[in-house]
């Protein structure tokens, strides 16, 4: 089972109309985006994350070209550059889908993404409106609350 995080626009009104631009995104590592670091960027569109690496790439690239370095840091730098974009490339996806106005909305634990959609689409429609009164009884004033026994006993 894979864990998926679910960036949708906000569910105050109809949940349904919602979902259909909502996303969902697999949590955890990125194997394409290790293997495949900038062009994985520039295929998710992380354009700040595509100019770093660029940047990053450029600056190693001149260190090496001046003999402020040695030509063996680049391949190395690369490898860690790439595994950071592995590690954190999901993280860099939910933020741009978070700027770009799908804030996380869920988690889900499923098989898939479509059942993942599914799963998410049956909390938010169980889910009880803002404001809402709450469904069970109020405790009484002098009950204690938690696993704890009763006052006075």
């Amino acid at each position: 089972m894979a864990i998926y995080a679910v960036h949708s626009p906000a569910l105050d009104g109809d949940p349904a109309s919602a979902f259909d631009r909502a996303k969902i995104l697999r949590l955890g590592f990125a194997p394409w985006g290790f293997v495949f670091g900038p062009f994985w960027l520039l295929a998710k569109r992380l354009w700040l994350a595509l100019g770093a690496w660029i940047l990053g790439a450029a600056i190693v690239g001149s260190a090496i070209a001046f003999g402020v370095s040695r030509p063996e840091t680049g391949p190395l730098l690369y490898w860690l550059a790439a595994l950071f974009i592995g590690i954190e490339g999901r993280t860099l996806q939910g933020r741009a889908l978070a700027w770009r106005g799908l804030p996380l909305a869920d988690i889900v634990a499923a098989g898939d993404p479509e059942t993942a959609a599914r799963e998410f689409l049956a909390r938010a429609l169980s889910r009880p409106a803002r404001g809402a009164a709450s469904v069970g009884p109020a405790p009484r004033a002098n009950e204690i609350i938690g696993l704890f026994p009763q006052a006075g006993r």
